[in-house]
């Protein structure tokens, strides 16, 4: 098709497929699963991104393996667009068409910063001019096949604007329906940098197809700044939906008070429980690493600066204060991130996604109730509910009773002075289960529990004193 038709359809698919969204999921890894983009819309998510999947991988998968790798949607999750990375037109197509009956559109990550992705050949090294030949036909193949869905990208800025629109001119002209643009470059260095607006809206203001703006948006006010300064048609969030997944709706007044914040991630903790027994994720460090992102501003520990949560970088955590006043010890809940930690360390293996249904049911019934019985225990702890109460805002707490004791050796035949935080990683799960993993990682963990050890001795303290 010519010119003029390509950019018709385009405009057609954002506006009648995708419903012109203007607040848009990012594709996450391990993060944008299809629990936890239905708790985004039912929260102002007009469109979301399944988490990148590696086209060599998946082309030829079974329905077990691609669950395995990631993908898994349902008649209620759209429109949706799957991501994929790639570096050869043959796999990016045929992953897309095995996907095509299940979403709205298929991407292509071009932006991806990561050093596996530069040594691999794909996402951010595909930005590379020499490369570029390759990018248009990635594109141009998918967008000119049979695949019944169209193809949008995703990119970062370089440092000249010129060059940005010159690489956004060719994907638009390669076929492109819909690009994204982060507003960042894609050198790890200025990973924390601030997303570059302007940049987006030369872009936007250079392309006839719809554009997408991603980066530095972190509330629902910024959200709608954003859009204001680029002129793009929609904005695109990641790391700010996995602490606030309600971003996308305003600021609810008093949302300043800590009491009220709590009760609202405690909420949104129990709905995405909720949708986890409805949709089984394939992991539970998926599960662990949401709650723990939604209720670090609570739970982090003040005292333990060396210590971040899965979303903080050790340079955003907050100094230890030379006073040791008690409000900021009471504000650390470390017990409870080891508690989260702990959970489903000897579940086991989960069923197959496949064929065992009714067992992968009861399996994740057995986990969330055990993630609802830290969450109580929080909420207990901080005056929002009593225990035997069997519902906290119209959500169900599961059980009758909770738990009468999370400590921090929540593990059997762990002890407290030998549990450490892993953040859900493997290694973490293989140290709970004593299974020997490497003596780095295991000192380096254990200095973790010693600092922790230290702030709950503090802790209890502090509660001593107060019941006195």
């Amino acid at each position: 098709p010519d010119e003029e038709t390509r950019v018709k359809r385009a405009w057609a698919f954002y506006r009648e497929t995708l419903g012109s969204p203007r607040f848009v999921c990012a594709p996450m890894v391990g993060q944008s699963e299809l629990p936890y983009r239905m708790l985004l819309r039912q929260s102002g998510c007009d469109l979301a991104y399944t988490p990148m999947l590696h086209a060599d991988e998946f082309a030829g998968s079974s329905e077990e393996e691609m669950i395995r790798q990631g993908f898994s949607t349902c008649a209620a999750d759209r429109p949706l667009v799957v991501q994929f990375c790639s570096k050869t037109p043959e796999d990016f197509l045929q992953a897309a068409l095995m996907v095509q009956d299940r979403c709205d559109a298929v991407d292509i990550n071009l932006g991806c910063p990561q050093s596996k992705a530069m040594k691999g050949g794909w996402g951010g090294a595909l930005m590379d001019e020499e490369n570029w030949h390759l990018v248009y036909t990635i594109v141009r193949t998918a967008a000119t096949s049979s695949l019944s869905v169209p193809v949008t990208c995703k990119i970062r800025v370089f440092a000249d604007n010129k060059k940005t629109i010159a690489f956004a001119k060719m994907l638009e002209e390669a076929g492109c329906s819909l690009l994204t643009v982060h507003g960042r470059q894609r050198d790890r260095a200025l990973h924390h940098a601030a997303a570059n607006w302007s940049a987006i809206r030369a872009v936007r203001e250079a392309l006839r197809i719809p554009v997408v703006a991603n980066g530095g948006v972190s509330s629902f006010e910024s959200a709608e700044k954003c859009l204001e300064e680029t002129g793009c048609v929609a904005v695109m969030v990641a790391t700010g939906l996995l602490s606030n997944p309600d971003l996308f709706l305003p600021t609810p007044l008093g949302e300043a008070d800590e009491t009220a914040r709590l009760r609202r991630a405690a909420t949104q903790c129990l709905r995405y429980l909720a949708l986890c027994e409805t949709h089984s994720p394939w992991s539970i460090r998926w599960p662990r690493d949401h709650l723990r992102a939604i209720l670090a501003f609570i739970c982090r520990a003040r005292r333990l600066p060396q210590w971040t949560d899965c979303c903080t970088t050790a340079s955003q955590s907050e100094e230890p204060s030379d006073t040791g006043s008690a409000s900021e010890e009471k504000s650390g809940h470390a017990d409870i991130l080891l508690a989260l930690d702990a959970v489903g360390t000897e579940a086991g293996p989960s069923p197959p996604a496949t064929g065992a249904e009714e067992a992968l049911t009861a399996y994740w019934k057995r986990i969330c109730q055990d993630f609802r019985d830290v969450l109580r225990l929080l909420c207990t702890r901080e005056g929002l509910c009593r225990d035997g109460d069997t519902c906290f805002d119209g959500l169900a707490w599961g059980s009758v009773a909770m738990k009468s004791d999370l400590k921090v050796n929540a593990v059997p035949g762990v002890s407290s002075s030998g549990y450490v935080l892993g953040g859900g990683s493997k290694a973490a799960a293989a140290l709970a289960r004593q299974v020997p993993v490497s003596k780095r990682y295991t000192d380096r963990q254990q200095q973790k529990a010693a600092a922790l050890k230290s702030c709950m001795v503090a802790t209890s303290k502090w509660s001593r004193a107060e019941k006195s």
